[in-house]
Parts: structure tokens; C-alpha cells; sequence
């Protein structure tokens, strides 16, 4: 059988804008598709509202969805990831660590991140 993410029935992602250390930001959060192991991947993009207002893909981030794994609660827990504001921020601080600069370049940058640079990120805002 076949699986899906739940589409958002026609919405339009919304951008979010959100400042940080200063800056401008819109921030876009949206499920993708599944992965091979039935992670729902997600699209997370970051714009600048700054210099040459590029834009910053991030890369490699899955979730678990509720839906899926209802029936193994435990094993939902255990692997289920939260996208909050401050994750957020601290993916941005991260990605201009890694080399993007909205200043000087107009180019797409892609960061890569897995669950766990997330899982670090909510134990350092503790």
C-alpha cells in the first residue's frame, strides 16, 4: 500500500518572518514527501530580507508523523522532531556558519541537517 503526507488542500505555504541577531528572515516549513523508511521529509527554506535576498535550502531534515505511527507510540516518541521558533533561529545562526552570506551572494545555498543538529539545538536552548 501506498503512502502519502496529507496535502494542505490548496493552501498556499505561508512564509513566516522572523528576526534574527538583527536581521530579516522569511522562513517556510512544509512537508514533502515520504522517504524509504516512511519519514515525511521536509522542505524548510530560509529568505533573506537583506543585501542580495538569497535563499537557503536545508536539506536532509525528516520527521515522523503521528498518522503513521499511532499504533508504536514509543517508537513515534522516540524519533519525532519539533520545528519551533527557536530551532529555527538556531538552524539560520547554523547555516550562515556553514557559509551562506545573503550580503555578498545571490546564489541558492543548500545547508544540510539531520534530526540530530535539531535534537542538539533544543537541548542548548534549555
Amino acid at each position: 500500500m501506498s503512502r502519502s503526507v496529507p496535502s494542505r488542500h490548496g493552501k498556499s505555504r505561508n512564509n513566516h518572518p522572523y528576526t534574527v541577531d538583527g536581521r530579516a528572515y522569511l522562513v517556510s516549513v512544509s512537508p514533502a514527501d515520504l522517504d524509504e523508511e516512511d519519514n515525511v521529509r521536509l522542505r524548510v527554506t530560509f529568505r533573506a530580507e537583506f543585501g542580495a535576498r538569497s535563499v537557503c535550502l536545508v536539506r536532509g531534515l525528516t520527521n515522523r508523523a503521528y498518522w503513521q505511527d499511532h499504533s508504536e507510540f514509543e517508537k513515534y516518541n522516540a524519533t519525532v522532531i519539533s520545528i519551533t521558533p527557536q530551532i529555527v533561529c538556531g538552524l539560520i545562526r547554523l547555516a550562515h556558519q556553514a557559509g551562506w552570506d545573503p550580503e555578498a551572494s545571490k546564489s541558492n545555498f543548500e545547508f544540510l541537517a539531520d534530526r540530530d543538529v535539531v535534537r542538539a539545538l533544543a537541548k542548548s536552548t534549555l
